[in-house]
């Protein structure tokens, strides 16, 4: 026991040397350092990227080529002449040889542009743009649900620091009314059980000092942990942001994060299918390109040639097998799914909205019977205590109100932190932005 009382010491030393750490600061080290948010910045990047990979679509191509090939056998020329279409009595002509040689070298370089493509180039940076919107309405929506997290953990965090408190203060009493009943069973004015029952409940509240201060640590390593910090000495801001002072939301604000996602997933998709309608008009190409290569186009030289091309390409699906028509059903399936999502996430908003406001009404009236509670035991453990140097009360009596006064304490605490987080979950379901 004496070795938990000096954890308790040197804890209560080194949490007065720390500063306090709020909200506030914890939620700009949550921004900055929680891995779901910073995941959902990576996904928006890379969601941003993908726009300027659909636009490059309206940029033209520019390539260049290479080429080296060696062959077993030349190229060969056959051409036999009939001697009656050329001059009479000439003999018959045949020419048979090998021409050019070996291997053979190309260089090239081509620009193209697609001049037309069905719109499909328009749609899909369309499609790309509400994809950014969707995952910037992810992002933030994952970081209003953390800082919702956040809110919930640190109250519990601070609770458990005002328990320790109320805890401590217990202590003090029990330990300052336990040496005045010692000195007194030493001036044989005072029962040995009496002593006995004072130390007792001593060690008790020394206990549950030590559980409280227990609790203080793991919910301090658990809220390190959410925002990726390992200051170990900071301690919670209680003069800091006043979040029962916030005013009720009194409706939901539907255009909320999750369901602004939902309706940019929805455009999007929307915008797939316009590109899949459009994928039936013909596409138009053109191509200008340079070559340098041997033999190039005299098959019969060999030596290096350059020569330039140009040309248009007209390409025309009639028939794919189906498949649009199947891509099209399949984004048809998919906006149902979100259209459902979309009414299961408003019934969870609104029942979790009404919920979140009755806990938060009947907190505020257990808040209310929790302080009229304190006030009668703080009054009730100060007569009792005049009583007790009167002889007209027993020790007991007196040991049980500081206890009970104690435990009004932490249950006013505890009322308090529960209307708070009330009205956090209340703030988070009517869709506003929790800001410290």
């Amino acid at each position: 026991m004496k070795t938990g009382w000096l954890m308790i010491c040197l804890l209560a030393v080194r949490l007065a040397m720390a500063g306090p750490f709020s909200l506030k600061e914890a939620q700009a080290q949550l921004f900055k350092n929680n891995l779901d948010i910073l995941a959902a910045e990576a996904e928006l990047q890379k969601a941003g990227d993908e726009v300027a990979e659909a636009r490059s679509a309206w940029w033209p191509s520019l390539d260049a080529s290479a080429s080296y090939n060696y062959l077993t056998e030349k190229s060969k020329l056959h051409l036999q002449l009939d001697p009656n279409q050329m001059f009479f009595g000439s003999p018959a002509v045949t020419i048979d040889r090998a021409i050019g040689a070996n291997d053979k070298a190309d260089f090239g370089l081509d620009l193209s542009y697609p001049f037309f493509t069905g719109f499909s180039r328009y749609y899909a940076v369309t499609n790309k743009k509400e994809a950014v919107a969707a995952k910037q309405a992810l992002l933030d929506a994952t970081k209003n649900r953390a800082s919702l997290g956040l809110g919930l953990l640190y109250l519990q965090w601070e609770l458990s620091f005002k328990q320790a408190d109320l805890r401590k203060a217990l202590v003090e009493q029990l330990d300052t009314y336990a040496k005045q009943v010692a000195a007194m069973r030493e001036a044989g004015t005072a029962l040995r059980s009496k002593l006995l029952d004072a130390q007792a409940r001593l060690q008790v509240a020394k206990v549950d000092l030590i559980t409280v201060n227990d609790q203080c640590d793991s919910l301090r390593r658990e809220l390190l942990s959410f925002i990726l910090s390992r200051d170990l000495s900071i301690v919670p801001d209680t003069a800091g942001f006043a979040i029962d002072a916030l005013p009720l939301p009194k409706s939901i604000e539907f255009a909320r994060p999750e369901l602004i996602a939902l309706d940019h997933a929805a455009r999007q998709i929307e915008e797939l299918r316009k590109a899949l309608r459009y994928r039936h008009f013909p596409a138009l190409s053109g191509l200008a390109g340079l070559r340098y290569g041997r033999p190039g186009l005299n098959m019969g030289i060999d030596r290096y040639m350059g020569y330039g091309l140009f040309g248009l390409q007209l390409k025309w699906n009639l028939f794919d097998g189906f498949k649009m028509q199947a891509q099209s059903a399949q984004l048809a399936r998919q906006l149902d799914f979100i259209s459902i999502e979309r009414t299961r996430q408003t019934e969870t908003i609104e029942r979790t909205f009404e919920q979140s406001k009755r806990q938060a009404n009947n907190a505020a009236e257990r808040l209310a019977a929790c302080e009229a509670s304190c006030s009668a035991a703080r009054v009730l453990a100060a007569d009792l205590k005049n009583s007790l140097a009167a002889g007209t009360v027993t020790a007991a009596d007196y040991l049980n109100a500081l206890v009970n006064q104690a435990q009004a304490g932490l249950s006013v605490e505890q009322a308090k932190t529960a209307k708070k987080m009330a009205i956090l979950k209340m703030l988070f379901a009517a869709g506003k932005t929790i800001k410290y």
